[in-house]
């Protein structure tokens, strides 16, 4: 009898025996470890009484408990830990132990979720690169390079998808990443820090609005960055930004770049621009520029207010005012709402995925609630409106596994009890007896509109995941131009979903831009 030769790729180890392991081989073991557990995206298996071979030989009982002792002391080394074990007698009073370990953090690092927003080519990605990696632009776009996700992003220069990176800091204030082997690596990161800033990258492009809407809507954002690149300043694109994070009632904060290529008379103009655009009615905003370390204290201060923008003047280049950004991120206070662990448990889904050897894993924002591990929970609507449940075999935040999860956490939930095909982005995941919504009552404010909207219109309305398109089917003032305000009735055109009393949505077509707030769900 015996198993397949280990193989040096891979998530699976053979060990014969660990017995009197020295300090250093621990330390080499434990190197090891978390190889096999990069290579299983988070989880390792382990068989012992194996040789390298796949000559299965056994232990003795009192030798197979040592080794699996020190395999446990070995899994503590990277934050890892054994979460299955099997013993098989394999002959008389000889043993083999299938174990999984599974990298482990008890605790996760506080987080906050910042948008990144502002038009095409302001170095939105850019400013990330610098933040993630720690090191400065050359100029040619060199950083927006390191972190592109897609091959035409790089070659365009343009983000099209969203990118979700993580800064972490630790007790001192000093960003974690950069003394990583690979500062993108999400899992070490998060196991080191103690708080982690998550930069939700989105496209600026006007072609790329139902992903910045996605973006700012769908991962429990808490800050918004709006980037102003000194070439271009404050473009109509930026400043619609700056618009639909403020109607939303974001904190927001502003980075000008590029401050090393262009005159000081140019970059206090674009300060300007945007002193301007913030003292307009609906917006009605303070600016607060940031030049020292007492600046960024005071921002921190005045940013939960939502009423004072700080501004901040970088170069990704000279590196000119990133210390003070990178002290103001380091100092940001989390989102403090919805914290309640008793609150039913409400997570909106944003991507579907088949894992293999995994099955079903589903990636989604939390928006209320606790969320364990090995609880059953309903995921739907389907298209005749029913939920099915479904079990929680594990949950992953940037790749490290957790035992649970809160309000404002990313996550990806590996779920047992459907299938890939049966889920969709808008999906939520709850508790007890979900109602889904056809038809509501909604109170909407329309931001832009090129002529009138009447009964009968039909638009696309973003909410958290959700993007459908709805039907204008009754409005209380007959029809609406820019600027107006009104209640009105929605019907959702192709399939029911998921919303409750009070939440949040945008709504599109063409030019035309508006927000609402969801008033009475109908049926």
């Amino acid at each position: 009898m015996k198993l397949p030769r280990e193989n040096e790729e891979g998530k699976v180890e053979y060990k014969l025996i660990l017995s009197g392991v020295t300090p250093e081989r621990l330390q080499e073991l434990a190197s090891q470890m978390k190889y096999r557990l990069e290579e299983g995206d988070g989880e390792a298996f382990y068989v012992i009484g194996v040789s390298n071979e796949g000559e299965i030989i056994g232990l003795s009982k009192s030798e197979l408990e040592e080794s699996i002792a020190t395999l446990d002391m070995i899994a503590k080394l990277v934050n890892a830990k054994i979460v299955y074990r099997r013993d098989v007698e394999v002959r008389k009073d000889k043993y083999v132990a299938e174990l999984l370990v599974r990298r482990y953090k008890e605790n996760l690092p506080v987080e906050v979720n910042v948008a990144v927003m502002g038009h095409v080519n302001a170095g939105k990605s850019t400013v990330t690169g610098a933040l993630v990696l720690g090191r400065l632009d050359d100029g040619n776009g060199g950083l927006r390079t390191a972190i592109a996700r897609h091959l035409h992003e790089v070659l365009s220069g343009r983000t099209s998808s969203i990118t979700l990176r993580v800064i972490g800091f630790d007790d001192s204030g000093k960003i974690v990443n950069w003394q990583l082997k690979d500062p993108l690596d999400e899992a070490e990161t998060t196991i080191k820090s103690t708080k982690i800033v998550r930069l939700i990258d989105l496209g600026g492009h006007e072609r790329y609005l139902r992903t910045t809407l996605k973006g700012l809507l769908g991962y429990e954002v808490n800050y918004v960055m709006l980037v102003v690149g000194a070439d271009d300043g404050l473009s109509i694109m930026g400043k619609e930004h700056l618009a639909l994070a403020s109607i939303l009632k974001f904190p927001i904060f502003v980075v000008i770049t590029k401050v090393d290529k262009y005159p000081e008379d140019r970059v206090k103009g674009i300060v300007n621009d945007i002193k301007n655009v913030l003292k307009i009615p609906g917006i009605n905003r303070l600016a607060l520029e940031v030049e020292d370390e007492d600046d960024v204290v005071n921002s921190i201060l005045a940013i939960k207010t939502k009423r004072v923008v700080p501004i901040f003047r970088i170069s990704n280049v000279s590196g000119k005012g990133l210390d003070l950004l990178i002290k103001f991120l380091n100092l940001l206070p989390p989102e403090t709402k919805n914290l309640d662990e008793k609150e039913t448990p409400l997570v909106y889904i944003d991507e579907v995925y088949n894992v293999t050897g995994v099955g079903t894993v589903v990636l989604g924002s939390v928006v209320r609630g606790k969320l364990k591990s090995n609880e059953s929970v309903l995921i739907g609507p389907n298209k005749l409106g029913e939920f099915k449940e479904v079990k929680i075999k594990s949950i992953q935040v940037n790749k490290v596994f957790v035992d649970s999860v809160l309000a404002g956490n990313i996550a990806t939930f590996a779920i047992q009890g459907i299938e890939k095909e049966s889920l969709r982005k808008g999906m939520v995941m709850v508790k007890g007896i979900p109602k889904v919504v056809r038809r509501f009552k909604a109170r909407v404010f329309i931001l832009h509109h090129p002529t009138t909207i009447r009964e009968g219109y039909v638009a696309t309305l973003h909410s958290y995941t959700i993007r459908q398109a709805v039907k204008f089917e009754r409005i209380q003032s007959e029809f609406l131009r820019t600027g107006d305000t009104s209640e009105i009735v929605l019907h959702f055109l192709y399939r029911p979903e998921y919303l409750e009393r009070g939440q949040i949505f945008v709504f599109r077509e063409g030019r035309t831009r508006g927000v609402g707030i969801v008033l009475e769900p109908i049926g």
